[in-house]
C-alpha cells in the first residue's frame, strides 16, 4: 500500500478503518475543544487531524470524512455542531475543505461561537462531574422539575373532567335562560296604558301601579283567562305583597335663613327624613279579590300618603310558578327614593328548580364532581403529610403557588356543593308555606262563581290578617331560597375563575401550551410599570369626563360611572349638543387626545409589550412535543418507574434540613442506595435518576444565549488580553534585545575610557573604575562613561605613554605628525577588531539559541516518552485491579459454592487434592519422557509467562529509574547551560 502513512502500512481495509478510528480517538485537540481553551488550538493539531483522514496526501478530504468526529468519545461537540463546522470549512460549496479552511472554521466558525457560549454558562460544573455522579441541587432541582410536569401534565384531563362536570351541573340546577324570559315580562309594561317612562314621583309611581301593573298581574276575563295566571304560563301564588321600607323623622337643625325657605310652618318643627333606623311595612293585592277592589286599594293608600318622605324604598314582590319548566319565580320590583328626588327602579328576577332531583340520575353528575374534588383532596394530602412530617421547612415549600390553586379548588369546590345543598334543604321549607294557603278554595269559589271574591267573601274561609300573615311567611320562605340561590351563583361563578387557574397549571407540563403564561408571566414587571402611567392619564380623563359631562350623561354622573363609562364607551356628538360653544371645542379637543393617546398610542404600546415578551418565549421554548407525543412518553416512563421510590417522598427527604437524607454534595449511585437504603432503592433505579439530571442540566446548559452585551464584554476582553500581550511582547523584545547589545557596549565604552578590552587586567580595572565612579554620581551602570579620579587618569596616561614609548623603540626622532597617524592607526584597529568581536557575539548568540531550542525539543519528546510509559503503566495498574479483583469475586463465587457444602465432603477435599496433585506430577512425568500423544506441560508454560512478566516488569522499572535519571541528567544540562550562557562574555574576553 505505497503512498500511505508508516502507521498505515500492511493493514487490511477493516484494519486500516480500526486503526484510523483509534488514532482519532487520542488527538490532543478534543481535550482543548472539550475544555473550551480555544486560544490553544494550533494548526499543527488541526493538521494532525488532517492527517487521520487525508491518507494519501492529497490535501483535500470530504465533508464525508469529516462526519466520522461523531464517532469520538467524550467529544463536546453534537452532530450539530460537526454539520455547522463543515458548513464552514466547505464555503465554495466544493465537499471539499483544506487544513486551512479547517483550522479557520474551527477557531472563527459556528463551532467557536457555541463553545463561547457554553464557556460563557456558569452551570458546567455538572458537565465536568465524571459519569455517574451529579449535584445534590441538581438531583433535587430536576427531581421536583419531573415530578412537577408529571402532576400538571396528568392534571389536565382531571381538569377539563372537573369542569365539564361543574359546568353541567351549574347549567342544570339553574335555569338561567328561563329567569331571564321571566325579567323580560316586566319590561311589556312599556305597552301598558301608562309607561315607565312616565314615573318620576309618588303620584305617578301609584298611577303605574293602578294601571299597568293591575292590567298585568289582574286578568279577570274568565274567559280569556285562567285564575291568576301571568303572562298565560305563569301561576301566581297568593297575591303580591308590597313592602316600604321607611325610617322614622328626625329633628335637624339648619340656619335660620333657610329654615324659613324650606320649612314655612314653624309649628311643626325641623324635621329630617331618611335618615334613622329603616322599618318594614308589609300590605298585599290579592288576585282573588275583584279588580275595582284592587284599585280602591290603591286609591286608599294613595289618599293615606303610604308612601311619604320617610321611604327610602317600595318593593312589589311576586311569586309565580311554571309546571311546564318546572320552576318557581321570585320577582321583585323596587324603587328607592333618593334624597334628592330622584326615582330609581329596579328589576331583579330569580327562577330556581321546583325538585332538582325529581329524577334520580340528576344526582349523578353532583356525585362524579364530589368524586373528583375528594380525589383531588387526596393527592394533596398525599403530598402534605410528608412535608408535615419534615416540619416547618417542608410546609413552606410544599405551599408553592400551584399548590394553593389545588387547595383553593378544593375548598371553593366544598363551598358550592355546601350552598347548593343549603339551598336545597331550604326548597323543602316551601312546602309548607304554601300548603297553608287556602289557595284551591279561593280559586274554586271564583270558578263556581264566575266572578272574583268581595273583602267579606275572603273572611269567609280566612280573615285577612290570617292570610296577610301565611302569606308574609311563604313570601319570607321564597324570598330565602332566593338569595341562597343567587349565593350559589355568585360562587360558581367565581369557581370559574379558579378552574382557570386551575388550567393554567396544567398547560405548565406542555411547552406549548406553556408559551400564553409564559408570555403574562415574563411581561407582568413591563405591563404592571406600564399600567402606573396608562392609569394616572386614564383616570385623569376619567375625572374630566365626569366633572365635563356627568351632568348631561347619566353614565358618568358618579365617579366610578365615569370610570366605567370612559373605558366601554365614546363620547357622541349628540353628547355635545347641550354644551357652549367653548364647551363643544373643549369636548372635541378632549375626545380627540383621549382616542390619540389612550386608544392609539397607550394601547399600541402595551400590545407590543406583550406581542415582545410572546416572541422571546416562542423562541425559548424551541422546538417541543405535541402533547399527545408527551402523554405516550409520559405513559412510557411510568411503566418503567412503577417499581422505583416515590419521586415526592424522595424530595421532602433531600429538602429537609434538620436530617436531609443525603448530605453530601456529589452524588452518585452507591451514596444515592445507601442514603435510601430503607426504601429498597435499586441500582437501577439510581442510575436512572443520576443519568436523568445529568441530561436535565446538559438540556438547560444548551438554552444558554450569547446577548449583545455578552458578546462586547467578550469583544472588549479579548481586546484588553491582546493589548496587554502586545505590551509584553515589546518589552521582552527590547530587553532581549538590550541583552545582546550589552557586551558590544561594554567594550565600546572599554575603548572610549581608555582601556583594552582584549586584555582581562584592563577589563576588570575598567569595570572597577566604572563602579566608583557609579556610586559616585548615584546613576546606573549601563548609562554613565566612567570619569575616574585624578590618580587614574594619570595611569592611564602612563600606561599609553609607556606602549606608545615601546612601540616606537628604535626610533630617536619622532615627531607630531607621525604620532597622530599611529594614533589613528590604532584606532582603526581596535574599530576593525570590535566588528569582529560583534560578529562572534552574534554568531555564539545564535548557536545558544540553537543549542536551547534542541534541548527543549529532546525535553519535550522525552516528557511525551515519559507520559506513555506512565499510562502503560497505568494501563498495567488497572489491568492488576481487574485481575485482583476477579480474584475477589472469584473468591466469593467459591465461598458461595461451600456455603451449603457437606461438612463430610469438605473434610475429605484435602485427601482428594493430594491424590489430584499426585496424579498431576505423574502426568508431568509422562510429558517429560516424551512419549507421543502428550503436548507440552502445562506448568512450564504458566512458568515462563510468569518469568516473561517478571521480565516486562523488570523492564519498566528499569526504564522507570532512566527516566528518572534522564530527568535529573537534563536538569543539570538546563542549569549547566543558564550557568555558560551568563558567563559567555566573560569567557569571550579570556579567549580574546
Amino acid at each position: 500500500m505505497e503512498g500511505l502513512p508508516d502507521w498505515l502500512q500492511n493493514l487490511t481495509a477493516e484494519e486500516l478503518v480500526e486503526a484510523r478510528r483509534e488514532k482519532l480517538q487520542h488527538l490532543e485537540l478534543w481535550k482543548k475543544l472539550n475544555a473550551g481553551q480555544l486560544y490553544q488550538v494550533t494548526s499543527q493539531d488541526v493538521d494532525e487531524l488532517f492527517a487521520i483522514f487525508d491518507v494519501e496526501g492529497s490535501g483535500e478530504i470530504s465533508i464525508e470524512e469529516l462526519m466520522e468526529i461523531n464517532k469520538v468519545d467524550g467529544l463536546v461537540l453534537t452532530s450539530e455542531d460537526v454539520k455547522a463546522l463543515g458548513r464552514d470549512a466547505d464555503k465554495d460549496g466544493s465537499g471539499l475543505i483544506s487544513a486551512k479552511e479547517l483550522y479557520k472554521a474551527i477557531i472563527q466558525g459556528e463551532v467557536a461561537y457555541n463553545l463561547v457560549k457554553k464557556s460563557i454558562n456558569e452551570e458546567t460544573f455538572a458537565q465536568q462531574l465524571p459519569p455517574g455522579e451529579c449535584l445534590i441541587d441538581d438531583l433535587i432541582e430536576w427531581m421536583r422539575y419531573e415530578y412537577e410536569i408529571d402532576a400538571d401534565l396528568w392534571s389536565l384531563p382531571q381538569t377539563l373532567f372537573l369542569f365539564a362536570i361543574f359546568q353541567y351541573c351549574a347549567t342544570s340546577k339553574i335555569p338561567v335562560r328561563s329567569n331571564w324570559r321571566m325579567s323580560q315580562n316586566y319590561d311589556a309594561a312599556e305597552s301598558g296604558s301608562y309607561k315607565k317612562s312616565f314615573m318620576y314621583d309618588y303620584t305617578s309611581l301609584w298611577d303605574f301601579i293602578a294601571m299597568t301593573f293591575l292590567e298585568q298581574h289582574a286578568h279577570q276575563d274568565l274567559d280569556l283567562h285562567t285564575v291568576g295566571r301571568y303572562f298565560v304560563r305563569n301561576q301566581m301564588l297568593g297575591a303580591s305583597r308590597f313592602r316600604r321600607v321607611h325610617t322614622e323623622p328626625m329633628r335637624c337643625s339648619i340656619p335660620p335663613y333657610l329654615q324659613r325657605v324650606y320649612y314655612p310652618f314653624p309649628l311643626i318643627g325641623l324635621l329630617c327624613y331618611k335618615m334613622g333606623e329603616q322599618l318594614v311595612d308589609d300590605r298585599f293585592l290579592l288576585y282573588h279579590e275583584r279588580y275595582s277592589v284592587l284599585q280602591k286599594r290603591i286609591a286608599q293608600w294613595t289618599d293615606e300618603y303610604w308612601l311619604d318622605d320617610n321611604t327610602t324604598s317600595l318593593s312589589i314582590d311576586t311569586v309565580y310558578m311554571n309546571p311546564a319548566l318546572g320552576t318557581w319565580t321570585f320577582e321583585q320590583l323596587t324603587w328607592f327614593f333618593e334624597s334628592n328626588g330622584y326615582l330609581h327602579n329596579v328589576q331583579t328576577t330569580e327562577t330556581f328548580l321546583i325538585d332538582p332531583y325529581k329524577e334520580w340520575s340528576n344526582a349523578i353528575p353532583d356525585a362524579l364532581f364530589i368524586v373528583i374534588i375528594t380525589r383531588i383532596l387526596y393527592f394533596e394530602m398525599k403530598e402534605l403529610l410528608p412535608a408535615m412530617g419534615t416540619g416547618l421547612d417542608g410546609i413552606m415549600n410544599y405551599l408553592q403557588l400551584w399548590n394553593v390553586v389545588d387547595w383553593l379548588t378544593i375548598i371553593w369546590g366544598v363551598v358550592c356543593v355546601g350552598l347548593w345543598f343549603i339551598a336545597v334543604w331550604q326548597l323543602q321549607t316551601l312546602q309548607g308555606t304554601i300548603e297553608a294557603l287556602p289557595l284551591p278554595v279561593y280559586d274554586g269559589i271564583v270558578r263556581a262563581n264566575r266572578t272574583y271574591l268581595a273583602p267579606w267573601e275572603v273572611n269567609i274561609i280566612m280573615s285577612h290578617d290570617d292570610y296577610y300573615g301565611r302569606l308574609g311567611n311563604m313570601f319570607d320562605a321564597f324570598q330565602a331560597v332566593s338569595i341562597w340561590n343567587e349565593s350559589f351563583r355568585l360562587v360558581a361563578v367565581l369557581y370559574l375563575f379558579i378552574l382557570m387557574l386551575k388550567f393554567f397549571k396544567s398547560f405548565k407540563a406542555n411547552k406549548r401550551l406553556n408559551v400564553v403564561i409564559n408570555t403574562l408571566t415574563h411581561s407582568v414587571k413591563d405591563v404592571s410599570h406600564f399600567g402606573i402611567v396608562f392609569l394616572t392619564i386614564f383616570l385623569c380623563y376619567a375625572w374630566a369626563a365626569h366633572v365635563f359631562f356627568g351632568g348631561n350623561i347619566e353614565a358618568a354622573s358618579s365617579m366610578f360611572g365615569a370610570i366605567y363609562w370612559r373605558w366601554s364607551g365614546a363620547v357622541d356628538s349628540t353628547d355635545m349638543e347641550d354644551l357652549t360653544a367653548v364647551g363643544r371645542v373643549l369636548g372635541y379637543a378632549y375626545s380627540l387626545s383621549y382616542e390619540f393617546l389612550v386608544l392609539n398610542l397607550l394601547f399600541g404600546i402595551l400590545f407590543g409589550l406583550i406581542f415582545e415578551a410572546y416572541g422571546r418565549t416562542r423562541a425559548e421554548a424551541g422546538k417541543t412535543d405535541t402533547l399527545l407525543t408527551q402523554i405516550r412518553k409520559s405513559i412510557a416512563e411510568m411503566r418503567r418507574k412503577k417499581d422505583f421510590v416515590n419521586d415526592y417522598f424522595m424530595i421532602c427527604a433531600l429538602e429537609d434540613e434538620d436530617a436531609p437524607a443525603h448530605p453530601g454534595e456529589i452524588v452518585t449511585v452507591r451514596s444515592l442506595c445507601e442514603a435510601f437504603a430503607s426504601s429498597k432503592m435499586t441500582k437501577e433505579n439510581a442510575e436512572y435518576i443520576i443519568q436523568h439530571v445529568r441530561d436535565f442540566k446538559m438540556s438547560k446548559s444548551h438554552e444558554v444565549e450569547v446577548g449583545l452585551v455578552d458578546a462586547l464584554k467578550l469583544v472588549a476582553r479579548m481586546r484588553t488580553i491582546s493589548l496587554k500581550s502586545i505590551l509584553r511582547t515589546e518589552t521582552l523584545l527590547k530587553q532581549l534585545k538590550d541583552e545582546s547589545q550589552r557586551p558590544q557596549e561594554m567594550r565600546y565604552r572599554c575603548i572610549m575610557a581608555g582601556f583594552d578590552p582584549d586584555i582581562p587586567e584592563e577589563m576588570q580595572e575598567f569595570i572597577r573604575v566604572s563602579t566608583l565612579q557609579a556610586l559616585e554620581d548615584d546613576n546606573p551602570l549601563p548609562n554613565v562613561v566612567p570619569q575616574g579620579p585624578q590618580e587614574s587618569k594619570h595611569s592611564m596616561h602612563s600606561r599609553a605613554y609607556s606602549r606608545e614609548h615601546s612601540t616606537k623603540e628604535g626610533t630617536k626622532d619622532i615627531v607630531e605628525d607621525n604620532a597622530k597617524e599611529e594614533h589613528n592607526f590604532k584606532e582603526k584597529q581596535l574599530l576593525s577588531k570590535a566588528e569582529g568581536l560583534e560578529l562572534a557575539i552574534s554568531k555564539m548568540h545564535q548557536q545558544h539559541v540553537q543549542s536551547v531550542d534542541s534541548i527543549r525539543e529532546e525535553l519535550n519528546f522525552y516528557r511525551d516518552q515519559s507520559a506513555e510509559f506512565e499510562e502503560e503503566l497505568s494501563n498495567l495498574e488497572r489491568a492488576v485491579r481487574s485481575n485482583c479483583r476477579k480474584g475477589q469475586e472469584g473468591a466469593s463465587q467459591v465461598e458461595d459454592r461451600f456455603k451449603d457444602a457437606n461438612l463430610h465432603v469438605l473434610q475429605d477435599l484435602p485427601d482428594r487434592l493430594l491424590k489430584l496433585s499426585v496424579m498431576a506430577k505423574a502426568s508431568r512425568q509422562i510429558v517429560e519422557s516424551g512419549k507421543t500423544g502428550f503436548s507440552s506441560d502445562p506448568s512450564k508454560r504458566l512458568e515462563s509467562r510468569i518469568a516473561i512478566l517478571f521480565q516486562h516488569c523488570q523492564t519498566f522499572s528499569d526504564q522507570a529509574e532512566a527516566q528518572q535519571d534522564l530527568c535529573t541528567l537534563l536538569d543539570r544540562l538546563i542549569s549547566t547551560v543558564s550557568l555558560m550562557s551568563a558567563g559567555s562574555g566573560e569567557k569571550d574576553n579570556k579567549r580574546s
